[in-house]
């Protein structure tokens, strides 16, 4: 037992495609190791293949964040772009799985909705207390006399003077009747003399009994001439029955 152990070289002969080749391992006594050519060019190669598998990865990587990237929204110019970042977040969904065009649209609605139902409520509701009068307690009359020059080309000269008398009595009376100031109080208009072109007219309006402010505004001499004058202004001197503005003359009583 205390004879010492001879170490000896042991050849292993590997047959690899027919060729022989001597490998000698050498035992390290005291270790209880083998280490051999295939551990050593383990060695060697473990270090290759780590740096090509690190090199593989990272080609992985640079090809994964390649991909995710849109390379044709980066040729695009940038308003595009931001078109379509727009779209993109008018499509997220906020809130109850409506996306943000959605609400953006009902809120614009539910806007115009309130607006129109206002406007009708207020046109519906609202009395307007000017409207609102009694025609009956007009009892006080107020007149105002006056004369005006028809143009002679406007009406034929065999037309009978009654009839230019209806004529000018319709005319006036829709300028006093279509005019939203004076057309509650309005009551008549007579053409009491035409000679030639020349023709004679009184005007007759109602008022209530507490008529101050009416007689001072509305009926004033001022505001019923130039609703009369006005309208003369307004025609053409081609219409028939034809009053020259600058002919009218007007008093009040």
């Amino acid at each position: 037992m205390n004879d010492a152990l001879e170490l000896k070289p042991i050849q292993v002969v590997y047959d690899n495609n027919n060729v022989s080749s001597d490998q000698t391992i050498e035992v390290i006594p005291g270790n209880g190791a083998c280490s051999g050519p295939d551990s050593s060019e383990r060695n060697e190669v473990s270090p290759l293949l780590s740096t090509r598998q690190v090199a593989e990865n990272n080609g992985e990587q640079r090809l994964q964040v390649d991909e995710g990237v849109d390379t044709d929204s980066l040729s695009q110019p940038k308003w595009r772009r931001e078109l379509r970042r727009v779209k993109r977040e008018l499509n997220e969904v906020v809130v109850w799985k409506l996306k943000l065009w959605t609400v953006i649209l009902i809120v614009f609605i539910t806007i115009a909705l309130v607006i129109g139902i206002s406007i009708i409520v207020c046109a519906v509701g609202h009395d307007d207390e000017d409207e609102k009068y009694d025609k009956s307690s007009f009892v006080v009359p107020r007149f105002f006399r006056g004369n005006f020059t028809l143009d002679a080309k406007s009406f034929h000269s065999d037309t009978q003077d009654e009839e230019t008398i209806i004529k000018l009595t319709q005319q006036l009376t829709g300028v006093y009747n279509s005019s939203p100031a004076l057309e509650r109080y309005f009551s008549s208009v007579t053409i009491n003399n035409l000679q030639n072109t020349t023709g004679q007219f009184k005007l007759k309006f109602m008022m209530p009994l507490e008529n101050d402010e009416l007689i001072r505004y509305t009926l004033s001499l001022k505001m019923v001439k130039n609703v009369l004058l006005q309208h003369l202004y307004d025609r053409d001197t081609g219409d028939s029955f034809y009053i020259k503005p600058t002919s009218l003359h007007m008093e009040a009583g």
